[in-house]
């Protein structure tokens, strides 16, 4: 499917062709952001560029599964075809960056670090569409400081990400391109956001397999909340059946994720559903206050 490209859009992908750096783009729910990042790969890939994508829409992620932040490279390929590596994840552990901001802000710096370190002579920055009130203005300032990009895409319908926008009009290190939405863009419910979440965690654990994890010597991090936002104690979060947490190394890589099934705690042991094969390589378990509930699990039920 081709994509409807306003005039605006070619003028910038040119921009973008000769000067190269790091590319923010900004802009509200259904503004189509990954219309504009396929729309820039799809353009400049087939002339040689080699484009490393920070995936941080971990609400509507593509990369990776929802709740992480994902970072791969896009390049052309002989056979006429634009490939990509295998997506690198980092697990936030929410689809909302609200109430998250540390650990949110921690993983795109990670990732566009990895682009900037990568061959990539492009760097695309996909974003939440969380951008109103005080708390979107302000993880969007944030994160502007933290990354330091050399070009903001804004898309916007009318002027709704502007007071994010003007926090940044002196500074001439950042050019700011307000851009407008292509016509093929449209609304999505919020049941086919959901809808969606669930496939790409269906899809994730599609070849999972359920393996023991022995918790003597693991690192554990984060918290589980209940829906009143109290912590719970962790005895009682591990007995969570679909809890997805994240499986990190020694590093404090995200290896993968997984769904506990059942803690086993006469024996210290946690059985894990993950399509990880190397458990072994797991010293470190991030919590989250999420839960999956797979298709596998309602024929079950």
């Amino acid at each position: 499917m081709s994509i409807e490209a306003p005039g605006e859009w070619l003028s910038v992908l040119e921009l973008l062709s000769r000067e190269k750096g790091k590319v923010l783009i900004l802009g509200a729910t259904d503004t189509g952001k990954s219309f504009l990042v396929r729309f820039i790969i799809e353009n400049l890939c087939p002339r040689g560029f080699i484009i490393g994508l920070v995936d941080a829409d971990i609400g509507q992620s593509f990369l990776g599964p929802p709740t992480t932040i994902g970072f791969s490279l896009f390049k052309y390929h002989p056979s006429w075809e634009i490939i990509f590596s295998s997506p690198e994840i980092f697990f936030v552990g929410s689809t909302s960056p609200e109430g998250h901001f540390p650990i949110f802000l921690k993983g795109v710096k990670k990732m566009v670090d990895r682009a900037t370190s990568s061959e990539a002579n492009l760097i695309l920055i996909d974003t939440t569409g969380f951008v109103s009130g005080e708390g979107g203005k302000e993880l969007k300032r944030r994160k502007i400081e933290l990354l330091s990009p050399h070009f903001i895409l804004a898309l916007q319908r009318s002027d709704e990400i502007e007071p994010i926008l003007e926090l940044f009009n002196d500074r001439p290190q950042i050019k700011i391109f307000r851009l407008p939405l292509s016509p093929g863009v449209r609304i999505r419910s919020m049941e086919e956001r959901r809808i969606y979440r669930a496939k790409r965690f269906q899809d994730y654990f599609k070849e999972a397999q359920i393996y023991e994890l022995s918790l003597e010597g693991i690192q554990m991090e984060g918290e589980v909340m209940d829906p009143n936002g109290e912590t719970l104690p962790l005895d009682w979060a591990l007995r969570i059946n679909g809890l997805l947490i994240g499986l990190k190394d020694i590093q404090d890589e995200t290896l993968a994720l997984g769904l506990i099934r059942h803690y086993l705690e006469e024996k210290k042991q946690l059985r894990i559903l993950t399509p990880l094969q190397e458990i072994q390589k797991v010293k470190i378990i991030q919590l989250s206050s999420q839960k999956v509930i797979l298709s596998r699990d309602e024929e079950n039920s």
